[in-house]
């Protein structure tokens, strides 16, 4: 008997996962690590002199900005990428359930796994456009 697998960890979203991993870790070592280092290079040098407090804890909060900007900004685009996937897979979910009545549940699982499929190949795709452009604009 074929291994029953859920959807989600389909051959294709397996792959989006790993992706999305990577993505992230190229964006850690090339874009938020040189910011990060910039941060507290500017940081050291507000230890300099004989600053106010305020006007210590304002150079700490600029010295850091490019870095917060930055990951608030792939944080969200990251974020919204994987919400129009899960729509993809709960889409997935709603033509299955439909099939089950009708056909039964042999036949919605293979829906479900075939959808699921195509989900995470077209997503796998538009991920690396996205990678792309987000080591694009935050590069340091």
């Amino acid at each position: 008997a074929r291994a029953r697998r859920d959807a989600a960890s389909s051959v294709a979203m397996e792959d989006l996962q790993k992706n999305i991993v990577k993505i992230q870790d190229d964006l850690d070592l090339k874009v938020f690590r040189p910011l990060q280092k910039r941060a507290f290079d500017a940081s050291s040098k507000c230890c300099d002199g004989d600053k106010s407090r305020e006007s210590f804890q304002a150079c700490l909060e600029r010295a850091g900005q490019a870095t917060s900007q930055a990951e608030h900004a792939v944080m969200q685009t990251l974020g919204q990428f994987q919400q129009r996937v899960q729509r993809c897979v709960v889409q997935c979910q709603d033509k299955a359930q439909s099939i089950v009545e009708a056909k039964g549940v042999e036949k919605a699982q293979a829906q479900m796994e075939s959808c699921a499929n195509d989900c995470g190949k077209f997503y796998v795709k538009e991920l690396s456009s996205i990678g792309a452009k987000l080591m694009k604009e935050h590069k340091p």
